[in-house]
């Protein structure tokens, strides 16, 4: 068995049922929730806010919960977020205004100054060498297979390169972050992105399947052999 780690994208499913869905996921091995949060500026979106991830913190305590900050500015919700029980925050490089170092290590610093992971996630476009100066200090880099905004996407080809230069750089560096992917996993994807480097990975369609079937596709990742 390997040691990635599994995070659902709760926006794929259907929110008029999204209690008995977590109940059903959580029944099948899943210990992380991935929440969408678009705010319409940096993506052609909306979805979901701080109430969404207290309320699934409040009900399900143990339950790891990230927010995905795919939104303009997203340093001045960090307390918000912390506030509402979120575990990780996942900000995106393209969205900062103020790309010097100093505000960066700021934005990083205080998002673990509320007892929160901090995560960046890079688009398809952007290059891993904007940020190999925060890795030390980052829980993940999260790279998008896809654009951000709408799921349902294939994975952009380029996302197993981009990852393998990633997982080189941690490994000849002795670096410790982890690599997080979002985006595009399939039955035919999955193993390629585990091969590449991913520890953590984000799905959506690949579990939104039917509820006998759930656990099989928690445990094709988690027991996965890596090449």
């Amino acid at each position: 068995m390997n040691n990635k780690k599994v995070a659902v994208s709760i926006y794929v499913f259907n929110f008029l049922e999204i209690g008995k869905k977590i109940d059903e996921l959580i029944e099948a091995g899943m210990e992380w929730i991935h929440v969408d949060i678009m705010d319409g500026n940096f993506v052609n979106n909306y979805a979901l806010c701080q109430k969404f991830c207290k309320d699934i913190k409040d009900k399900y305590p143990k339950i790891k919960v990230d927010a995905h900050m795919m939104c303009s500015n997203s340093e001045k919700y960090i307390e918000s977020f912390a506030e509402a029980g979120c575990d990780y925050f996942i900000f995106h490089y393209e969205t900062l205004t103020d790309k010097n170092p100093i505000t960066v290590n700021n934005i990083i610093n205080k998002i673990k100054s509320y007892n929160m992971k901090p995560i960046i996630a890079l688009n398809p476009e952007t290059s891993f060498e904007h940020i190999k100066t925060y890795c030390d200090d980052l829980y993940a880099v999260m790279c998008m297979n896809i654009l951000p905004g709408f799921n349902g996407q294939k994975i952009i080809e380029s996302s197993y390169s981009k990852i393998n230069i990633i997982n080189k750089y941690r490994k000849e560096n002795n670096k410790v972050f982890k690599i997080m992917t979002d985006g595009g996993l399939r039955e035919d994807t999955y193993k390629e992105i585990l091969d590449a480097g991913a520890d953590i990975v984000v799905v959506g369609a690949f579990v939104n399947v039917e509820n006998n079937k759930l656990k099989g596709q928690f445990e094709k990742i988690k027991n996965y052999e890596i090449k």
